[in-house]
């Protein structure tokens, strides 16, 4: 290797320890302007917290009207991340279909419109989309649904291109009847923690029932809602990836 070659190596090399040093400068001057231990170690609030933590472990598991509520609220809010993410996987595989391999003049010219309006959509969380969506059609689930579908199709669209960009041998009817499906099935997962915390932002499905509870400081009624929500989507997870790992390993 010439001399010329070994400079710029050494310059890399330079350039790479010096974003190293940056990034755990930045880390400690984050940590030290923006944490407060002197909050976590306050007694009072530690006394709070064991109070919390002790109602919470005592769930109202036996109490008839809370598992209806519960449940009711469950379901509700399966049904909303289910509707969201069969809608934009749809409206997904239709973007991805016209974007991804596109060739033709108009092709390039739709991928160049849609992914800047993708980039922008990924970047605002969909609690944040409710604003306008509850402004649209008022509280419930319908708004809920509606935020979850316009950010999933972002994030779906992306997943679905890259994926086809990646897998040039496979051809559209494999990749539509297994690869994307179990793509978004695993993308259900994710979708039912949205539609859980944006029952929060007056959403609907057990998400409101969670923040209810909470203003309501009736935790053992929250401690039921909280384990429905984590048997619930634990469950859907670890289905989501046995699906994915049969399907990479019969690709």
């Amino acid at each position: 290797m010439d001399e010329q070659g070994q400079k710029t190596i050494r310059t890399k090399k330079v350039g790479k320890i010096l974003i190293w040093v940056g990034l755990l400068l930045f880390f400690f001057y984050s940590y030290q302007s923006i944490i407060d231990w002197e909050q976590v170690v306050n007694p009072r609030r530690q006394q709070a917290l064991i109070r919390v933590l002790t109602e919470l472990a005592q769930p109202n598991l036996f109490e008839s009207k809370t598992r209806q509520q519960v449940a009711g609220g469950m379901w509700e809010t399966i049904q909303m991340a289910f509707l969201a993410t069969v809608t934009s996987t749809i409206i997904a595989i239709a973007f991805t279909f016209l974007s991804a391999r596109a060739s033709s003049f108009w092709g390039h010219a739709f991928n160049f419109l849609l992914q800047p309006l993708l980039a922008v959509i990924r970047s605002i969380h969909p609690l944040l989309l409710m604003f306008p969506v509850v402004t649209l059609v008022g509280l419930g689930p319908t708004g809920g649904i509606l935020a979850i579908t316009l950010f999933s199709t972002a994030i779906l669209t992306t997943d679905f291109s890259d994926y086809a960009q990646q897998h040039t041998s496979l051809n559209w009817l494999t990749l539509l009847k297994g690869h994307f499906p179990s793509l978004a099935f695993r993308r259900f997962t994710v979708n039912l923690v949205i539609a859980t915390i944006i029952g929060f932002m007056g959403g609907g499905g057990i998400g409101f029932l969670l923040q209810q509870s909470f203003s309501l400081l009736d935790y053992r009624n929250a401690s039921v809602a909280l384990l429905a929500i984590i048997v619930s989507v634990a469950s859907l997870d670890l289905l989501s990836r046995a699906v994915w790992l049969k399907i990479q390993k019969g690709k």
